[in-house]
């Protein structure tokens, strides 16, 4: 039996036994290469869920609709490894209970899906850790390396480019897990923290800021640079701000739900080399 058909057939058992109210996951975009999420109550309808090398996005975000947890029913969600480090991450932050989601893990190696073993998120400590170690090691990928080669004025140069691009649509921030505000800091307008209109500074403003309220919580699992219609690689920025707290303080967000933010906690053997 396939990995999709096996789990088809625990998302059915799930609901015909009533353990979940809900399975969220994906289902067939669009278009033959998209997939979509897709949010299933009944039973007979598993047969739309997928699951192959096309399902990347983290579907995290949807269990913070407002209501959905209220009745402290259970709800079971795919989710790889970046999915569940996001609802460590929300638990610790007080926007979920893990006891109430029911995850159905898998991870995408290449074109290669395969299982995760577990059914909460304390389950996955391991892979967890072994994707930190994983993360310390990885090179950068070609556009990452071309902008570390750089200077900070070309770097500056550069993100002015794409930043210009930006029509402030805010898709970045709607599918980011991440992104839980009731009301946005961009939002306001008594006082207008952020510009809102679509211009360089309005856009490097946004950008920026985004960038700074997701150092230390950013999994990377790609969401925003997906979302994004212009494509502005946000991923970059998100990982680079992410490489740069985990050398800091060796701090890898959502290792579990029980976590410190890497801005509210202290270490003795940090290296303080932010230290002037």
């Amino acid at each position: 039996m396939s990995l999709q058909e096996h789990y088809r057939s625990q998302a059915r058992e799930l609901l015909a036994a009533g353990a979940v109210k809900m399975v969220v996951g994906y289902a067939e975009g669009t278009t033959p290469e998209r997939r979509r999420p897709v949010f299933i109550t009944e039973p007979e309808e598993c047969s739309r869920l997928v699951l192959d090398a096309r399902c990347r996005t983290n579907l995290a975000g949807y269990l913070l609709r407002e209501g959905l947890l209220s009745d402290g029913r259970e709800i079971a969600v795919y989710l790889s490894t970046e999915g569940v480090r996001t609802i460590n991450i929300l638990a610790a932050e007080s926007q979920l209970s893990s006891a109430q989601v029911r995850i159905l893990g898998f991870e995408i190696d290449r074109d290669e899906v395969k299982a995760m073993e577990g059914k909460r998120a304390a389950d996955f400590s391991e892979a967890i850790l072994a994707h930190k170690e994983r993360r310390k090691k990885q090179a950068p990928d070609e556009l990452a390396a071309k902008l570390e080669a750089m200077n900070a004025a070309e770097r500056f140069t550069f993100w002015q480019g794409e930043f210009s691009r930006c029509i402030k649509c805010y898709a970045c921030r709607q599918a980011c897990p991440m992104c839980w505000c009731r009301r946005c800091v961009v939002d306001n307008n008594q006082p207008q923290w952020v510009n809102t209109s679509s211009h360089t500074l309005g856009n490097l403003e946004w950008n920026l800021v985004r960038a700074f309220h997701l150092a230390g919580r950013c999994v990377e699992c790609g969401n925003c640079g997906r979302a994004c219609p212009v494509d502005i690689p946000l991923h970059l920025l998100n990982r680079k701000m992410t490489g740069e707290v985990l050398e800091a303080f060796d701090h890898y967000p959502g290792m579990d739900e029980h976590q410190e933010p890497a801005l509210a906690s202290f270490r003795k053997d940090d290296p303080e080399t932010f230290i002037l």
